[in-house]
């Protein structure tokens, strides 16, 4: 009985998602087939539940609505933020999946130019994203408001060291299918969709995640996806090695902890 109710499930997913390729009915997208928790569980249960660091035994997980540290969200403002750091130095990338040229940008700037971006952005290659890279080794002013973050405290096998990768991005704006060790995102502000695959999709390294979304998800044959959408709050686990691209779905705040060994 279980297993059927399963499967009723995953065809009325299906069958919601499916016929999308029109860009408005992409942004206003809710449907889930990620697990979800609607608070922590213990360490051994996450272990349990959705496996360690072993890339074939693992599978992603969203936990809900998260609380966050009162001091953290007052100093993550927006406003505040640009009022006490916009005139500091950012280092953006290019927003596909080898991220290969780099630029710095004042913070001023790199947030006007996010807020006048469009529901269809150019390609990955060509358009600029600040999620977590630093050349210039200046981000004491960083530090002062990441200092009150309480990241997830899971460890995944032997990926036990986490460091915090901080992110704004514009509506339209995200990461177009890539890999790397396990971690968690939490979203503070707006709107983001994840997908998520243990298999390699079909993709074009320097295409949005919104060009994929329309043009080749469900055009060509591609392996599961996992997806989801996240509010602020909602925090994401991406297992060791899986393929995952995001699509900021508003105007965007996140914070990453990614874990190494």
């Amino acid at each position: 009985m279980y297993e059927y109710f399963i499967f009723i499930i995953l065809i009325i997913f299906i069958s919601n998602v499916s016929t999308i390729n029109n860009i408005d009915d992409i942004y206003s997208l809710e449907t889930c087939n990620i697990p979800e928790e609607f608070s922590y569980i213990t360490q051994d249960e996450f272990d349990i539940r959705y496996g360690g660091d072993e890339k074939n035994f693992s599978r992603p997980v969203v936990f809900r609505q998260i609380p966050m540290n009162k001091q953290f969200l007052n100093m993550i403002q927006l406003d505040s933020i640009l009022h006490r750091y916009g005139n500091k130095y950012i280092t953006v990338t290019t927003a596909n999946t080898y991220s290969y040229q780099k630029e710095y940008i004042k913070l001023n700037d790199y947030i006007n130019l996010q807020k006048k971006l469009s529901k269809t952005t150019q390609w990955g290659n060509e358009t600029l994203y600040w999620f977590g890279d630093d050349l210039l080794n200046d981000q004491k002013w960083l530090n002062e408001i990441l200092q009150y973050y309480k990241s997830p405290s899971y460890s995944v096998g032997d990926f036990i060291h986490p460091s915090l990768s901080f992110g704004i991005g514009g509506q339209g704006t995200g990461v177009p299918f890539h890999f790397h060790g396990p971690g968690f995102q939490q979203i503070i502000f707006g709107r983001k969709r994840w997908y998520l695959s243990l298999e390699k999709p079909l993709f074009d390294p320097n295409e949005t995640t919104i060009q994929w979304s329309i043009e080749k998800r469900f055009t060509y044959k591609q392996p599961f996806i996992y997806e989801c959408t996240l509010y602020p709050g909602d925090i994401i686990f991406f297992p060791n090695l899986w393929w995952h691209a995001t699509l900021n779905l508003d105007f965007s705040i996140f914070l990453s902890t990614f874990l190494s060994l």
